[in-house]
């Protein structure tokens, strides 16, 4: 004899009750035994669990209460690259270094964010803080997880200064040698996973701040120009915001100018 509610369940999973040996008095098949069996059989089997501890429960916290807190609004624009490319070479030239992408798109965002300054702010509970200090926190992906070291004043930095400190944070992080110094302080937020063939994603905004921006893979599509189709390279930026803070509309200004940035590169490197 079987109750009624191990019937049920057995019809639900399909379980021959008569090919089961159950662990009740006189070989009865009990509750227990059908959960035992539809883990065997129906649910995937365990590699590991590990627990959330350290940097990474730090990192499932922050994301947690982004989420939580912050109304997430997420726009894209394509930008095309061709302009950055070419002055990348002129500049690897010039430098006798080569600078990455990241580098010069720092330098493109901070400019845009200098002329919206009101995306460089956090807010907490009511209060809103914008700042004249344009210090940007890089998502560097690293053995302990997704972690945001900042780069302080970057618009003021000159090509080779921005290079040499991105370039260190990088190294420091590879180590596991980043100091508390490296995470506080930061105004905006930029991701990069273009590097790993992202197309477009939804930055997490890293709160207390208000936007993030997420820069994606560069690739080679058709365009029209002037009326031909051309080839050019192109790239898809991701802006999230957080809507208690900033409109749509000087977020949809302030991505469009941070598009314009990057393809007229001229306007931010003339001067080097």
């Amino acid at each position: 004899m079987v109750s009624e509610e191990v019937k049920m369940i057995a019809e639900q999973y399909d379980i021959d009750l008569s090919k089961l040996k159950g662990s009740g008095p006189g070989g009865e098949v009990t509750i227990e035994d059908l959960e035992k069996y539809t883990l065997e059989h129906f649910y995937p089997k365990v590699l590991k669990e590990t627990k959330l501890i350290g940097i990474r429960k730090v990192i499932a916290e922050r994301l947690s209460e982004s989420y939580r807190q912050a109304v997430h609004v997420t726009l894209n624009m394509e930008a095309e690259m061709d302009g950055l490319i070419e002055i990348k070479k002129e500049l690897t030239e010039k430098l006798g270094r080569k600078p990455s992408y990241t580098v010069l798109m720092l330098k493109c965002i901070a400019k845009a964010i200098r002329d919206f300054i009101e995306v460089n702010a956090t807010m907490e509970g009511e209060k809103i803080t914008v700042y004249d200090d344009i210090n940007i926190n890089v998502a560097v992906d690293s053995p302990i997880g997704l972690i945001t070291p900042v780069i302080r004043n970057v618009d003021e930095k000159s090509l080779e200064e921005l290079l040499d400190e991105y370039l260190d944070i990088i190294e420091r992080t590879k180590k596991g040698l980043l100091k508390e110094k490296d995470f506080v302080g930061g105004t905006f937020t930029v991701t990069n996973l273009g590097t790993l063939g992202v197309e477009s994603f939804t930055p997490i905004i890293n709160p207390p701040q208000v936007a993030i921006l997420g820069l994606n893979r560069i690739s080679e599509k058709p365009v029209v120009k002037n009326g031909e189709i051309k080839t050019a390279k192109v790239m898809i930026l991701s802006l999230s915001f957080d809507h208690r803070a900033i409109d749509g509309a000087p977020a949809a200004r302030f991505l469009g100018r941070v598009k314009h940035y990057l393809e007229n590169p001229g306007e931010v490197f003339g001067d080097l």
